[in-house]
């Protein structure tokens, strides 16, 4: 099988994050009104470029920011989010919000700083892990037995193993494989993207091949709408993700790099 290194996974997770990300901003408790969405792309004087992961404007008038996290935020992080700050606000003339959804910070937290001698800067950090993930899967085991899955129960799904919980990631993994083939009102191109994301998971988490082996069995099986094989459903979820990792300025060969891959094997993917 082949494994996923850190910077492929939680760059796959944060475009697939995006997909969603109303949802899982309503989940975490970031409440916002979603205009349109702004360049992410920002360069400063000394004519450096930074990437944000989200950037839009909000009804209310501000510029929200959301960043995806896989690690605890520290100072450098907290530098790098002000000068988005600074940078968007120079740019777009409003003031600016800040949101990290983290999947390891144990707890909700606030960062502030001074931005200058009279304003104060705020980085709202939302833990997947401060969610009960048990509730979680009985509110959605609930509303797929009345056939009522929505956008926030998938981005749910998606989400669900780094919530807190006393099952570990591959129980998890297990349950929610059964619960995602149990799913009846689901269009074809949704459940593609969620087994796509369950199979990612299995790649970066799940350690022994067998069992890895057998939920990749669980999650290909019976609501594959393609009737895809693994292999077929694998590749393709590459490709997808490839393309991705292209449109957002990857250069081929960091690709291969980054996924171990030889170059012919993901251009025959991209055919």
């Amino acid at each position: 099988m082949i494994q996923i290194s850190d910077k492929f996974y939680d760059k796959a997770f944060k475009l697939q994050s995006i997909k969603h990300f109303e949802s899982l901003c309503f989940n975490c408790g970031i409440f916002i009104e979603f205009d349109h969405f702004i360049n992410s792309e920002l360069v400063d004087d000394g004519g450096t470029t930074y990437h944000m992961d989200i950037a839009f404007a909000d009804k209310r008038g501000f510029i929200a920011i959301v960043e995806f996290q896989s690690s605890v935020v520290t100072e450098d992080d907290v530098d790098r989010f002000m000068k988005y700050a600074v940078l968007t606000h120079l740019r777009e003339g409003k003031n600016v919000h800040i949101y990290v959804i983290s999947t390891v910070e144990e707890h909700d937290r606030v960062i502030r700083r001074k931005w200058n001698l009279f304003n104060e800067f705020t980085i709202y950090i939302k833990s997947l892990k401060s969610i009960d993930g048990n509730k979680t899967l009985n509110r959605i085991k609930q509303r797929i037995k009345n056939n009522e899955v929505n956008n926030e129960d998938i981005a749910d799904l998606e989400t669900v193993i780094f919530m807190k919980s006393e099952k570990s990631v591959v129980e998890l993994l297990w349950e929610i494989a059964t619960l995602v083939n149990s799913i009846e009102n689901i269009d074809g191109n949704e459940l593609y993207d969620l087994k796509m994301f369950l199979e990612m998971y299995v790649r970066k988490f799940v350690e022994d091949e067998y069992e890895a082996q057998k939920l990749m069995e669980l999650i290909e099986m019976k609501k594959d709408l393609y009737h895809r094989t693994v292999d077929t459903i694998m590749s393709r979820g590459e490709a997808k993700i490839i393309n991705n990792l292209l449109e957002n300025g990857f250069t081929l060969d960091e690709i291969c790099a980054m996924v171990n891959l030889e170059k012919n094997y993901v251009l025959n993917l991209l055919k």
